[in-house]
C-alpha cells in the first residue's frame, strides 16, 4: 500500500502533511472498490468516514440531481465526519472506482495531532464555502 501514500500526497488536503501522518492515514485506511452505479456513500446516512478518490469516476448527487463529477484525488465525506450531520449528498461510481476508506475515530484523531492537517481541512473546507457562494451569486444574476 505504499504507493497509496504517494496518492495522498497528490490531494489538496494532505499537500505539506508530513509524509508520517500521511502513512498512519494509509494504515488506518481501507481500499474499497467499486463498479459503476455502486454508491460509494449515500445521502442522509450517518458519516462515519471520509474518502478519497484514487482511481475512476464519481458523480455528486443530491435530492436525485447530478451536481458535479469527482476524479482521482477528490476528497470527500468530510462535513458528516466533522458535525456528525447525516451525509448531504450521494457519491455514485460512474466508472470502476478505487478509494481509500478513512474511519472517522482515526481521522479525527490524526486532526486532532497534525496542524498540518488541520489547518488543510480548513482550506478545504474554505474554499468548498467559496465555491458555493460563487455558484449562488452566478444562478442569482
Amino acid at each position: 500500500m505504499a504507493a497509496n501514500v504517494e496518492s495522498l500526497k497528490g490531494v489538496e488536503m494532505f499537500q505539506g502533511v508530513p509524509d508520517s501522518t500521511l502513512e498512519r492515514l494509509e494504515r488506518m485506511a481501507r481500499e474499497r472498490n467499486y463498479e459503476p452505479g455502486d454508491e460509494i456513500m449515500s445521502q442522509d446516512m450517518q458519516g462515519v468516514g471520509v474518502f478519497v478518490l484514487l482511481d475512476g469516476e464519481a458523480e455528486f448527487v443530491r435530492d436525485g440531481q447530478t451536481l458535479g463529477t469527482l476524479g482521482p484525488g477528490s476528497f470527500f465525506g468530510e462535513m458528516a465526519l466533522l458535525d456528525h450531520y447525516r451525509r448531504s449528498g450521494t457519491i455514485r461510481a460512474k466508472q470502476p472506482s478505487r478509494c481509500l476508506a478513512i474511519p472517522r475515530s482515526d481521522f479525527v484523531a490524526e486532526l486532532k495531532a497534525s496542524n498540518d492537517l488541520c489547518f488543510n481541512m480548513l482550506v478545504h473546507m474554505t474554499h468548498r464555502v467559496r465555491d458555493l457562494d460563487e455558484r449562488l451569486a452566478a444562478a442569482g444574476s
